[in-house]
């Protein structure tokens, strides 16, 4: 392990070098990086060009790891090889888990990143320089209360075939609702939930008979991101129907894409609100998500800030 420690910390300073063995260079970014680290793939409809990955989960966890010793000059183009698989993506999900939980755990709502509101069309909504005006009213502006970490499993009960995930999502639901503090962070345990790498879960109002705030949040690079519906619908379906409590649920959803960048300040629009999608199998639209259903924001996280040190 000490071998490929230094040859990833060789990796993230650029100090392999042009002409070192054993080495591959991403033609996406010119980052060298040491063949036993990556795997790869021929593009699909290609014969010429091919995709670098992180080889394991591991690899990836000790590269991030890693990255949180300093400042690296190829810290961004080691961000992007990351995305390329949902095995070793979960690695960056993890990175953003800490530095949100870390904000909340300051109990200061101007703390967290502000988000904008995805707009309904393109329009001059310019964030350079940012206007204050502009932020979003997140649900948890003001709480200054300690988030209850729960955590999503996959597969399922073998005594009745009912799914883990959602006998939990419902336990988070009602913890929120009937108890203190009205607040959960849910992180999922594995790399397939395409829709979000974490969930927030409070409550406004009385118990019982407050409204519930559900807030995914998906961590990208890439503007365009689009949203899939797997894990919206995941949790949808766990909720329960409003004659279950007496007189109603009121649940209102949020999505909040968390665009990583290279500078300190955004340099790009706000973006259009955008309709989820089926799957990536299925890029069809899903009806039952709509605008009236689905408050989308975008929330920019400088790679300094996301790497920071706990």
């Amino acid at each position: 392990m000490e071998d490929i420690t230094s040859r990833i910390r060789k990796m993230l300073s650029g100090g392999l070098g042009p002409n070192a063995a054993h080495q591959l260079v991403d033609s996406d970014s010119n980052l060298v990086i040491p063949s036993e680290l990556v795997t790869v793939e021929r593009v699909d409809g290609t014969t010429d060009r091919h995709k670098i990955m992180f080889t394991t989960a591991r690899i990836a966890m000790r590269v991030a790891e890693l990255q949180e010793e300093g400042s690296w000059e190829y810290d961004w183009e080691t961000l992007n090889v990351f995305f390329r698989s949902p095995e070793t993506r979960v690695a960056v999900g993890m990175q953003f888990q800490k530095m949100f939980l870390r904000k909340f755990q300051k109990q200061d709502p101007n703390a967290m990143p502000p988000c904008y509101e995805l707009v309904k069309s393109k329009g001059p909504h310019s964030l350079s320089p940012l206007r204050k005006e502009l932020e979003a009213a997140m649900p948890w502006k003001g709480l200054r209360r300690q988030p209850k970490l729960d955590w999503i499993s996959v597969g399922k009960d073998p005594a009745d075939g009912s799914l883990y995930s959602k006998k939990e999502l419902k336990a988070a639901i009602d913890g929120v609702m009937d108890e203190d503090p009205p607040i959960r962070f849910l992180i999922p345990r594995a790399e397939n939930w395409a829709t979000w790498d974490a969930a927030v879960f409070l409550r406004s109002g009385p118990k019982k008979r407050g409204e519930v705030h559900i807030v995914f949040l998906q961590t990208t690079t890439q503007l365009d991101h689009k949203i899939y519906a797997k894990g919206l619908n995941q949790v949808r379906d766990a909720v329960p129907k409003s004659g279950n409590r007496g007189g109603g649920l009121s649940v209102h959803y949020h999505y909040v894409l968390v665009l990583l960048i290279r500078e300190e300040e955004p340099t790009t629009q706000i973006p259009e609100w955008r309709h989820v999608l089926l799957s990536s199998k299925e890029p069809k639209e899903d009806p039952s998500w709509s605008r009236n259903t689905l408050r989308q924001y975008i929330m920019y996280v400088p790679i300094k800030e996301l790497l920071k040190r706990s």
